[in-house]
């Protein structure tokens, strides 16, 4: 019988990563997913940009038709036959007209559902609209704009001369009556970024 010759086997060792080489590969891994994201984070912002645009521009002409859709003025007419705050003469100043000197909100009109004159919404501000515009803001200025060139037939309007300030009012709201027949109307819409939108329109005493 032959004898068998034997030979000692080396154990395998299971083959893995060192910890040297553990912390290179965490350590790339890091720099290459700071530049995956420095690259992607900014290409989605400006994906939602223009989401943003078209809702605050939905909002600030939403709310400028609101305002719109309101009477020029507390003493104006809202029924037959219309006559405008401008056709009114001042029954204690016969140079002026009936059209408020103050903008604002009148007595008892502490809600915009009472709202009723354009002016009305002067000084009115929300700061979270909340629903599906949440994180909107805006906020609104009425003022009277003496920009707009109006002619006055100083022959025929008896309006024409102007006293102001006006003895039976206080200087600082005394208004001549030719600057108060147009109405300009202010919205600021602030998106949840920041980003300010402007609106303006006219409201004229029609």
């Amino acid at each position: 019988m032959r004898a068998s010759t034997m030979f000692p086997t080396r154990k395998k060792h299971s083959e893995g990563f060192t910890l040297l080489e553990l912390v290179i590969g965490i350590v790339v891994f890091t720099i290459s997913l700071t530049i995956v994201l420095s690259l992607i984070v900014p290409q989605a912002e400006q994906t939602a940009e223009p989401f943003r645009q078209v809702k605050a521009a939905k909002l600030g002409q939403s709310l400028m038709n609101d305002i719109l859709s309101r009477s020029y003025d507390e003493n104006s007419d809202r029924s037959p036959p219309f006559v405008t705050c401008v056709d009114k003469p001042d029954p204690s100043n016969v140079n002026d007209n009936l059209c408020s000197d103050v903008l604002g909100p009148d007595a008892g009109e502490t809600s915009e559902e009472a709202y009723d004159d354009v002016d009305d919404y002067n000084g009115y501000a929300i700061s979270n609209i909340g629903g599906n515009y949440n994180g909107f803001a805006y906020s609104v200025g009425v003022t009277y704009d003496s920009s707009i060139d109006v002619t006055i037939d100083v022959t025929s309007d008896p309006q024409s001369d102007v006293y102001c300030p006006d003895p039976l009012e206080p200087i600082n709201v005394c208004i001549p009556p030719e600057n108060k027949q147009y109405k300009r109307i202010d919205i600021v819409v602030t998106a949840p970024d920041g980003q300010i939108y402007n609106f303006s329109a006219y409201r004229g005493s029609y």
